[in-house]
């Protein structure tokens, strides 16, 4: 998570005695905020912050410099025009996100009006057997609603997270996460956290699409990028891997998508093969989503290499 959302790293470092300050102003901020949306109906209030934010965002010249970059692996054949109307739309997203998470408490009670929900006939089974699963996702559409899939089917997700490095802000956030319904787990053990949690029986969640500089090279739109293994490692030790996704839909409503569980296809492969055949399967959905919602899709960090960066050990 940022260490500060409204002053600059480089000037935080050089004069360490603002961070408490800044830290107090910035959550005072978030809370004011907070306060602001609960006055309004949340179609206002998606509006709203996808206007104001996106066109924050998208005046952040580091940032739009990073998704243009992501935009052109992506979309190499687009024009340079189609790839800018998508960067201003991907900014616009970061505020539907932000919306979606503040009134997060709002739209589970009011699930008829904003939720519906589509599972394949084989992620079906597996869910109904209460099994501990591996959800997979990626930072495309209303992607924080997946954990919502938890409520819907009685299925117990740990809500794995990142703390803040800001106090007030850690409890700020730590309250709209608890609006997920499943236990809130910090992410500080690593994938150890995400064995923990599946041999305490429960089901846990994340989204795999960033770069992991010490994962292994896998290819992603054609191109070997460092990747988490995680999720395929969790499937080898028996644990259903299954892609999950939340569409948005038009008059502010969302569909969670359950997709069919990733196996290997070749299950007499060497098992570093099959796991690294299952983060392939996996890049490849989180392609087909990213095609087909673009402008949906949130890279404000670089997500390639940069030119003649040498692969590293995975961490496995």
């Amino acid at each position: 998570m940022a260490k500060n959302y409204l002053l600059p790293k480089g000037l935080v470092n050089r004069f360490r005695w603002v961070q408490t300050p800044i830290w107090m102003i910035e959550a005072a901020a978030f809370y004011a905020l907070l306060g602001f949306a609960k006055a309004l109906p949340f179609p206002v209030v998606a509006r709203l912050f996808a206007s104001t934010i996106g066109t924050l965002g998208y005046w952040n010249a580091q940032k739009r410099w990073v998704v243009r970059r992501n935009l052109f692996t992506v979309l190499p054949e687009a024009s340079e025009s189609e790839r800018e109307n998508l960067v201003r739309q991907i900014f616009r997203t970061t505020g539907l996100a932000a919306a979606e998470l503040f009134l997060l408490g709002r739209i589970w009670p009011r699930r008829a009006r904003y939720l519906e929900v589509s599972i394949h006939p084989a992620a079906k089974d597996i869910i109904a057997r209460k099994e501990a699963i591996v959800f997979a996702t990626a930072h495309v559409g209303a992607w924080q609603l997946c954990n919502l899939i938890g409520r819907e089917c009685d299925l117990n997700i740990s809500v794995i997270y990142a703390p803040e490095p800001n106090p007030w802000l850690h409890r700020f956030f730590l309250a709209r996460r608890r609006d997920f319904g499943g236990p809130l787990v910090p992410s500080a053990g690593g994938a150890r956290t995400f064995l923990r949690e599946l041999t305490a029986g429960n089901s846990v969640g994340a989204a795999f699409d960033t770069r992991v500089d010490q994962g292994e090279m896998v290819p992603f739109f054609d191109t070997p990028t460092p990747t988490s293994t995680l999720p395929a490692m969790l499937s080898m030790r028996g644990h259903a891997l299954l892609p999950i996704r939340t569409v948005r839909l038009p008059d502010c409503r969302f569909r969670i998508e359950v997709e069919a569980p990733l196996v290997p296809r070749n299950p007499d492969a060497p098992r570093s093969d099959q796991i690294i055949d299952l983060t392939h399967q996996l890049n490849q959905r989180f392609e087909d989503w990213i095609r087909e919602f673009p402008g949906e899709w949130i890279c404000m960090k670089r997500r390639w290499p940069k030119h003649g960066l040498a692969p590293q050990d995975a961490d496995v």
